[in-house]
């Protein structure tokens, strides 16, 4: 691997694999600049479980550093920060994306509340040790309002974008495509 490729891991939200909505597209934009793309399994997005969650991250993302990014989505942000709180004291990374995400509960998913009461993210360790953060929210998100967004993207002091009418970012939204997350995400893999 040279030392400017970049490996960038594909988080998906609940009820969703890696195969759904952009991400397999996403990946192969990746792979095609000449950079490695994995797309995590997430047990059972259904139901989701956080510690079961918290293993899994840790198994496909063995080791972190200045050329790792992480793309996120839905409740895959919340998870994914979480685990960089846990592990970046030491070590700095590329960049995170996070699409549709939040940190406070959902008026719209109650049902995720224990998961999301669970995640411990600490400010300071994420905006310090992961160089860019960016944030996509959609106006007309079923599920995650743009308040709910920005509050989380105002917590990591993040960069953030509105895609008009994107609805939750999913396949039924038209998003088996997703050329704003790939504009953003093209520059990280440059330098």
């Amino acid at each position: 691997m040279s030392q400017f490729q970049k490996k960038v891991y594909i988080v998906p939200g609940d009820q969703a694999s890696p195969n759904d909505h952009w991400f397999p597209w996403l990946s192969q934009q990746i792979q095609h600049s000449g950079h490695s793309a994995r797309r995590l399994i997430l047990p059972d997005p259904n139901a989701p479980n956080f510690q079961s969650w918290q293993q899994a991250l840790a198994l496909q993302i063995p080791h972190l550093d200045p050329n790792s990014i992480i793309v996120a989505h839905g409740l895959g942000c919340l998870a994914s920060l979480h685990f960089l709180t846990q592990t970046l004291s030491q070590t700095q990374i590329k960049g995170v994306i996070l699409v549709a995400g939040f940190k406070d509960k959902l008026t719209a998913l109650p049902e995720l509340d224990g998961f999301i009461r669970q995640a411990k993210l600490d400010m300071a360790i994420l905006q310090k040790q992961i160089a860019t953060r960016f944030l996509l929210f959609s106006c007309n998100d079923p599920y995650v309002s743009p308040p709910k967004a920005l509050l989380l993207g105002h917590y990591i002091n993040a960069q953030m974008q509105e895609v008009n009418h994107a609805g939750h970012f999913m396949r039924s939204d038209g998003f088996d495509e997703f050329k704003q997350v790939w504009d953003v995400l093209k520059p990280l893999l440059l330098h």
